[in-house]
């Protein structure tokens, strides 16, 4: 499968990020101060490289749905997947449209279909607007709704981008200073 220009544009960063951030392998494991201050700060960067793509790549795929419904009135997995995972109760139809009278008439969100697409991405815009990781939460809450099926990830990297999250969470959130003291830091093979 051909790779997408943003996941160059990331593969790219993370390059750059290792060669600038982390030094050699010392067999000795003896790494100075600076070293694993920025090996640390490797963490906390590469981090926000994968989140931002994540976060670029799944804007990209909802848009490309509705733009493909609102131009041609083709559904797609995806928009099912958006309108399922965006929240919304999906009420049966109404009884009539025309209300009787003292009765108000149903707003447009309720009974057009359009009304309730844009609801869900403007639903999915916020999520990611809101999203802050790349723990196992945050990938499903960013791919269940673009339609990636759970039986498409596998769980040792969703694993591994939990501890991933978890360690830069640690380095984002506390003093530098015990954390280069603590056993040592080297990247992960997931992020480059």
């Amino acid at each position: 499968m051909p790779k997408s220009a943003r996941f160059r544009i990331l593969t790219k960063e993370l390059n750059r990020l290792k060669k600038q951030f982390i030094p050699k392998i010392n067999p000795t494991g003896s790494y100075s101060d600076r070293q694993l201050a920025l090996t640390l700060a490797y963490r906390v960067l590469a981090h926000a490289e994968i989140e931002s793509y994540f976060e670029d790549r799944v804007w990209e795929v909802a848009i490309n749905a509705k733009n493909n419904w609102d131009n041609q009135g083709k559904t797609c997995r995806t928009l099912i997947c958006l309108l399922a995972f965006s929240g919304q109760m999906m009420e049966v139809p109404p009884d009539t449209l025309n209300p009787t009278k003292g009765s108000k008439k149903l707003p447009d969100e309720k009974i057009k279909i359009n009304k309730k697409i844009d609801l869900a991405i403007n639903s999915f815009k916020r999520v990611i607007d809101q999203n802050h990781g790349i723990k196992e939460a945050n990938i499903l809450a960013l791919l269940l709704p673009i339609g990636i099926d759970t039986d498409d990830l596998d769980a040792a990297w969703l694993a591994t981008m939990n501890t991933f999250g978890e360690e830069r969470g640690v380095v984002a959130h506390t003093s530098a200073t015990p954390q280069l003291f603590k056993r040592p830091i080297l990247p992960m093979n997931c992020v480059g």
